[in-house]
């Protein structure tokens, strides 16, 4: 079987991997000690063996410097290597793990040095000057120390020149592929990884490869046709599962992705990013049972682990929402209660919030008005909590719907001292100095909001309708006004200010067809029933006068509407 890449090991992966590898090592530099004293020994006869019979230093040098090579300590190899008697260096091997000590240094001017020399004794030592195909290594290492130099050229060139000689070399086709692939030349790069593929059919790193370069070339059918292939040669290739996903969700085909998640996850169930993606998956086509499914078995497996609080945050954020989105609201907000502060967590607490607001509007019950004011009072006091712009600018808007607007005004100039000059929170502001009755200070941030934003289409409309609805400089409210329409085309909320301009100016019959266009685009709005129950009331409609504002007050019980009502039932 071939060979897997660093980190591809899937589900026949060993844990003491790192023991076993360091025992290796040791064996390794055993054999290369006795390799040294037998060869060193066998061709000396017995009076040059008394002149220069093998010295315990000289053993030690050999098993330290092999040690620390294999070991990756490549600067203390060196060292012991080049203590060893200068007979060593007249052997083709020696020079060749020299240079190839330098260049895992980036020494490329030493390594050249002592690639070159390894080279000059193999040729001499193999007489007939060609390079047999067993040490192909060696030139390979040299195109390694020119591509490290920065001379693709001539790495190019070396590589070439063994295929020559062996066209099918492995190393080298995929050598010379990365080459073209640093260089930018991908469709060079195809062809020799297509030639390896060819030679090589059961090597996975030609169809990783050209995988990676179709999907750059916009040849999905190409990327996913070797995608598909690799997995049939190597079935716990993690890679190659994510990248065909990754392919099938970039093309829409997100059914697709999920398949190949199923797929792997029969091979390795307990592949947290697999089970995490494919949780993902399931929840974006709707497939809320599989997807809390999915998120479940994640959190199982993610049980022990301290470096996944953040994704299971976000597992338990999502079963709560699918929950939610099913109307099952008592598991949803079961499951979003079990966050932690960290990502989500405000999002859940507003989410949660929502739903008590809507409860609170139905039932009109404190309970959960208390809830609303507590979390967010809680969560403003924690300085644990990284509070978002999302938290000060929707707890503002929860609060100003239960009419609590000190407090609301509390929240969003803490937001402030945070987000400074930030025109939604300052929106927000003055929406709540309105409700207070503080028109004056409404104005006053409205005007700040246009010195920052002078195009802002909300803080212009609400300074015109403010004008409108005092009855006030009428000029000037329609220019404010005309000028957030040009900004804000087709608002229906500026369409009903300008509307209600003309209502001031008496032009009835513009008016009411803008209030129409608006309640097209709105649906409903009780504001918009009551401009539009104003208008028919002074074109002397009574009976459609009476119509909308009944539609208003079924909306919005106002005192202002009622009175409209009741004054209109003396008339019609």
């Amino acid at each position: 079987m071939h060979k897997r890449k660093k980190g591809e090991y899937g589900v026949l992966y060993i844990a003491e991997k790192k023991r076993l590898i360091t025992a290796a090592y040791l064996c390794i530099a055993l054999f290369f000690i006795l390799f040294n004293v037998i060869y060193f020994t066998k061709k000396t006869d017995a009076a040059s063996l008394t002149r220069t019979s093998l010295k315990s230093e000289t053993v030690f040098n050999a098993a330290a410097g092999y040690i620390n090579y294999y070991g990756g300590n490549y600067g203390s190899a060196v060292k012991y290597f080049k203590r060893e008697p200068s007979s060593y260096f007249q052997k083709p091997y020696l020079n060749y793990i020299t240079a190839l000590l330098y260049f895992k240094q980036s020494k490329y001017k030493k390594a050249l040095k002592y690639i070159d020399t390894a080279l000059k004794l193999l040729y001499k030592s193999n007489g007939s000057g060609k390079l047999s195909s067993a040490n192909i290594n060696y030139l390979i290492l040299k195109a390694k120390i020119e591509a490290g130099g920065d001379n693709m050229k001539g790495a190019v060139t070396i590589l070439k020149s063994i295929l020559n000689k062996n066209p099918y070399s492995l190393k080298t086709l995929l050598f010379i592929a990365n080459i073209y692939i640093y260089e930018n030349n991908l469709k060079t790069a195809v062809f020799y990884l297509n030639a390896a593929k060819m030679q090589h059919p059961g090597n996975i790193d030609s169809y990783y490869l050209l995988s990676k370069i179709y999907s750059v070339l916009n040849e999905k059918n190409n990327a996913e046709k070797n995608l598909i292939s690799l997995i049939g040669i190597d079935p716990y290739f993690k890679k190659a599962y994510f990248r065909l996903a990754a392919l099938y969700i970039l093309d829409g085909k997100i059914k697709k992705a999920a398949g190949i998640f199923d797929k792997y996850l029969k091979i390795d169930p307990y592949s947290k990013t697999a089970l995490y993606q494919s949780a993902i998956l399931e929840y974006t086509q709707k497939e809320y049972s599989k997807a809390r499914k999915r998120f479940l078995d994640f959190i199982d497996v993610s049980a022990d682990k301290k470096n996944n609080f953040r994704l299971k945050n976000n597992a338990y954020f999502f079963i709560g929402i699918s929950y939610i989105l099913e109307k099952k609201y008592k598991k949803g907000l079961s499951f979003l209660g079990m966050l932690k502060p960290g990502r989500h967590y405000i999002d859940a607490k507003l989410e949660t919030m929502e739903i008590y607001i809507s409860r609170y509007k139905k039932t009109n019950k404190t309970k959960y008005k208390k809830y609303i004011i507590s979390t967010i009072s809680k969560m403003l006091n924690d300085i644990k909590i990284k509070k978002n712009l999302k938290f000060y600018y929707f707890s503002a808007i929860a609060l100003s719907e239960m009419k609590d607007y000190n407090l609301a005004e509390l929240v969003i100039k803490k937001g402030l001292f945070k987000f400074k000059n930030n025109t939604a929170l300052l929106y927000e502001l003055g929406s709540v100095y309105h409700y207070l009755k503080a028109d004056r200070k409404a104005a006053a941030v409205m005007k700040k909001i246009l010195k920052i934003n002078p195009y802002d289409a909300s803080a212009l409309n609400y300074l015109g309708y403010y004008l409108a609805v005092k009855n006030k400089d009428i000029k000037t409210a329609e220019k404010l006004i005309k000028k957030a329409l040009s900004y804000d085309k087709g608002s229906p909320f500026i369409i009903d200010s300008l509307g209600f301009v003309y209502y001031r100016e008496g032009k009835y019959d513009k008016a009411l067809k803008l209030f129409k266009t608006a309640l097209k685009r709105l649906g409903k709005s009780p504001t918009v029933l009551k401009h539009t129950g104003m208008d028919y009331l002074k074109l002397k409609n009574y009976k459609k006068a009476i119509e909308y504002f009944n539609k208003s007050y079924k909306m919005k019980k106002t005192t202002q509407v009622k009175k409209y009502i009741d004054e209109l039932k003396k008339i019609h």
